[in-house]
């Protein structure tokens, strides 16, 4: 099994262990990345009633961002679990800051080790996290022991678009996907497709961000200059694949 370090830096799409000390810094602009929590928090509104009874598990929190929305919104419980510190440490204050640390509990830990130990949820999120806890089959039968019967997991993920030339060991194709999730005894409830423009207009925003921060941490650690020049890279090559040759979305998946 890969090491902790080396799991976040691949979730966080970088291939190189060395950038790992650097993600605070990089990210520090963007409580939200990876995951939209508006797009979350509508899809549940839709198609779950006694909203204000739903106990939340957040794997790969990040900052918080989706279990804050979540917890305002309907006024749940939301556990939160993500390995980097400080990303723990902003999604208290995110929490604080929004009213809504009763409802949220944030754990600093690797899900890997932790998810086994936590039961009786009524939705799992899985937030643009990877292939952390498997592929999506592996990842689906894992999570179901934290779920109640009939439980949910929201899942945001993506396939390969049928004319793509991309080879990718992460990524599916639409038939595999789905072969996952039905193999895992989920079905899909509802899911939020998103446009290409819309993969554009938000991946734009979020790499402006890291890209100033990249530049301030080259002016401060030239030494380091090759590793965060590789992970900028392969931030653009990660859009470009996004944009181009993934279909990707927020899916609402029942247990089955």
């Amino acid at each position: 099994m890969k090491n902790i370090i080396e799991s976040v830096t691949e979730s966080l799409d970088g291939t190189n262990q060395n950038i790992y000390p650097f993600f605070p810094y990089l990210l520090q602009d963007l409580n939200e990345f990876g995951t939209d929590p508006k797009t979350v928090s509508k899809i549940i509104g839709n198609n779950l009633k006694d909203t204000k009874l739903l106990k939340v598990l957040d794997l790969g929190c990040g900052k918080g961002a989706v279990s804050v929305r979540l917890a305002n919104d309907f006024s749940c419980k939301a556990v939160g679990i993500d390995a980097i510190p400080q990303f723990i440490e902003s999604a208290k204050q995110l929490a604080k800051t929004m009213g809504a640390d009763q409802n949220t509990t944030f754990i600093q830990g690797d899900i890997r080790e932790l998810y086994s130990n936590f039961k009786g949820f009524d939705i799992v999120v899985l937030g643009a996290i990877g292939p952390v806890l498997g592929n999506l089959y592996e990842t689906l039968e894992k999570v179901s022991t934290c779920l109640k019967p009939l439980g949910y997991v929201v899942l945001d993920d993506g396939y390969l678009i049928d004319d793509s030339s991309m080879e990718d060991e992460i990524y599916s194709t639409q038939s595999e996907f789905y072969e996952h999730i039905n193999r895992a005894r989920y079905t899909t409830v509802d899911k939020t497709i998103f446009a290409p423009k819309e993969m554009r207009e938000q991946n734009r925003s979020i790499f402006d961000c890291i890209l100033k921060r990249a530049h301030e941490l080259i002016s401060m650690y030239p030494q380091n200059a090759p590793v965060l020049k590789e992970y900028i890279s392969n931030q653009q090559k990660e859009n470009h694949a996004l944009e181009n040759s993934l279909r990707c979305g927020v899916w609402l998946l029942q247990k089955q």
